[in-house]
């Protein structure tokens, strides 16, 4: 240690040490305050754990095909606009066909994540059933939430939807079944009518449990449900439909929106006894059109069998079957059979014949009666014809005749069905009648009968062109001439003339009857309609107006005797 004056000058060091004591511990075991301070900060930081472990809520995992639109941190789970949740992480599946969406709900949600529970994206979407979701275009998307029901089982992974619910939970209606032989144009969405209103949509489809048919889903919402009996008859419907038939063309329209997603009506017939109200998911038979609709109310069916040699042409299954312009029945298939025995061929038309549709007064009608009804017509002539039902189009249907006086020609295949016997149609019969005709031209002897009328006619003109006749007609020709130079000049005069001119008259009376005698030989011997030579006519024509003029001056002299010696009476003035 150093010790000079130097170092601590004014301190004065002891002249010896002195003892130092040692320290007593004493062990106190009272509760120190100090130690509650760490407590508090403890408790309080487990408080704050608790409750925010609390208020978290449930994680549930959801797949979907794409995290188009999806962020991690950033996109919530709405309800009807509010908040629910958030989405924690986006990740891929191990097989990496899907994302899996780890999504952080709130708390008080976990009784409503049931089987029932849906989930699906919310962005803008184009479709055939109008524009979705264009809020999303500043709000970004979203994934929205419909809770299920709190009696179903509770789940914490879900399938999310790719596309919205057509129902929404909480939409009152009931749900249905269609059966149909195919879809068509039918797709999720398309519309339910009754009377032309909306009354549901469809909601999907799958095969029935044969795999032969199509099962439709729809929803019929409120009030219309209560509207949907047992009885209740569905059918499908589209924009525009046309049809070419027996009938002619058809021309159906319906509302712009089925012309792109078709739709279904559905009607419910007033009913006697009281029905009931169908349960949820009850079945019922989808009809492609009205009129198959229609058709199917005629349950009753008699097949029968027609066989025809003629042409079929434009006879399709589908054709009706009419007597006396009423359709009581329709064609179901047409085929052709060859008779190896006669080498020949027939048509065989089969059909069903609606004894519904016919009426009967005894009101006792049953399948024996109308059997026992149709072999009674057939015996009294009934047949079936195939007639023209529009021109236009060459479309054929059955009509069935009566045809008393025409035997009744059946095959006698036993087929299991009934026959009915054919008469050839109505074309058929004129063509069949041209024909005879036609041979019948054949074997008429028309050279044969030209040339003997050509000798005829050469024979007539020698006969009118002979100098006999034209001879006979110039002297009648000058003898009237005469007559009438000798009336003009003894009109007049004196009686002396009278003596003569009655000779004279006498002679050209002989000369008229002579006149008529050659007129009516040569018009026994010139067939009138036949024509003549012009010559012939030429003298006819005159050889009558002289004979008139001649009877007109006989008839005058037989009256008015004095007029040979007065002439002519004149009229007296004012008359």
């Amino acid at each position: 240690m150093d010790t000079s004056d130097n170092f601590l000058p004014n301190y004065q060091w002891p002249q010896e040490r002195e003892e130092i004591p040692e320290p007593v511990v004493r062990h106190d075991t009272s509760f120190s305050r100090f130690w509650l301070i760490p407590l508090v900060v403890a408790l309080v930081a487990a408080w704050l754990v608790y409750t925010t472990l609390a208020a978290r809520g449930p994680l549930i995992i959801i797949t979907f095909n794409s995290a188009e639109g999806i962020e991690a941190g950033k996109t919530k789970v709405r309800h009807k606009a509010v908040d629910v949740g958030r989405v924690e992480s986006v990740r891929l599946t191990h097989d990496f066909k899907q994302v899996e969406l780890s999504v952080r709900l709130e708390a008080g949600i976990e009784h409503f994540l049931t089987s029932s529970a849906k989930f699906w994206v919310v962005q803008p979407r184009l479709s055939l059933q109008g524009v979705s979701g264009l809020g999303t275009l500043v709000s970004g998307s979203y994934i929205e939430m419909e809770p299920g029901t709190e009696d179903g089982e509770l789940l914490g992974r879900f399938k999310g939807l790719e596309s919205p619910p057509l129902v929404r939970s909480g939409a009152q209606g009931s749900k249905i079944r269609l059966a149909a032989d195919k879809l068509g144009g039918l797709a999720a969405g398309s519309p339910v009518y009754y009377l032309g209103i909306p009354a549901g949509e469809v909601l999907g489809f799958d095969l029935n449990d044969n795999k032969d048919g199509v099962i439709v889903h729809a929803f019929i919402k409120s009030p219309y449900h209560d509207l949907v009996k047992a009885n209740s008859r569905f059918w499908k419907i589209s924009g525009i439909a046309l049809s070419l038939d027996a009938n002619g063309v058809k021309l159906t329209t319906s509302t712009f929106s089925s012309l792109f997603l078709g739709g279904v009506a559905f009607e419910t017939p007033v009913a006697l006894d009281k029905q009931e109200t169908i349960k949820p998911g009850t079945l019922f038979p989808l009809f492609e059109d009205q009129g198959a609709l229609t058709e199917a109310t005629y349950r009753r069916k008699m097949p029968f069998v027609m066989y025809f040699d003629g042409s079929v042409r434009g006879l399709k299954p589908g054709a009706p079957v009419e007597f006396r312009g009423i359709r009581i029945g329709s064609v179901r298939d047409i085929s052709m059979e060859f008779d190896r025995a006669n080498t020949t061929f027939r048509v065989a038309v089969t059909g069903e014949l609606e004894p519904e549709r016919v009426t009967e007064i005894d009101e006792h009608s049953s399948v024996e009666s109308s059997n026992e009804l149709l072999e009674t017509l057939v015996n009294r002539g009934m047949r079936g014809q195939l007639e023209t039902a529009n021109y236009l189009t060459g479309q054929l249907y059955v009509n069935l005749v009566m045809r008393p006086d025409t035997p009744i020609h059946v095959t006698g295949v036993q087929t299991g069905y009934k026959e009915l016997p054919t008469v050839p149609s109505n074309l058929d019969e004129i063509s069949a009648s041209v024909t005879s005709l036609l041979k019948k031209l054949q074997t008429f002897p028309a050279e044969e009968i030209g040339r003997n009328l050509n000798e005829t006619l050469i024979g007539m003109k020698k006969t009118v062109n002979a100098p006999v006749i034209l001879d006979a007609a110039k002297a009648m020709r000058d003898a009237l001439t005469a007559l009438k130079s000798t009336m003009v000049r003894i009109d007049g005069k004196v009686d002396p003339l009278g003596h003569d001119l009655a000779q004279a008259t006498q002679a050209a009376t002989k000369a008229l009857a002579s006149t008529d005698q050659l007129m009516v030989n040569l018009n026994e011997f010139v067939d009138p309609d036949a024509p003549l030579n012009y010559r012939i006519l030429e003298l006819t024509r005159e050889l009558t107006a002289t004979s008139r003029s001649i009877r007109t001056f006989v008839e005058i002299m037989n009256r008015q005797p004095e007029a040979m010696v007065f002439g002519k009476e004149k009229k007296k003035e004012g008359q």
